[in-house]
């Protein structure tokens, strides 16, 4: 037991710290935070994945060195 600031014994309180973040992710409890961060992760790999595939496109377009023979002119 611990003495208060009259002189009464109390119990300890456990106190969490402010910043009681457990990881790097916020609200990994589910909350909506956590929703929030799963979303924004998802949209930024779909955006990612289009982003890459225009790149894909752009460059197969670009490169036109095929032979005459092989591109059926010929």
């Amino acid at each position: 037991m611990q003495r208060d600031g009259n002189g009464r014994e109390r119990a300890p309180v456990p106190r969490a710290a402010a910043n009681d973040n457990t990881g790097s992710r916020a609200g990994a409890s589910g909350g909506p935070e956590a929703r929030i961060d799963d979303a924004v992760m998802r949209l930024a790999r779909l955006l990612g994945r289009q982003i890459a595939r225009d790149q894909f496109r752009q460059s197969q377009a670009a490169n036109d060195n095929a032979l005459a023979d092989e591109a059926g002119d010929g």
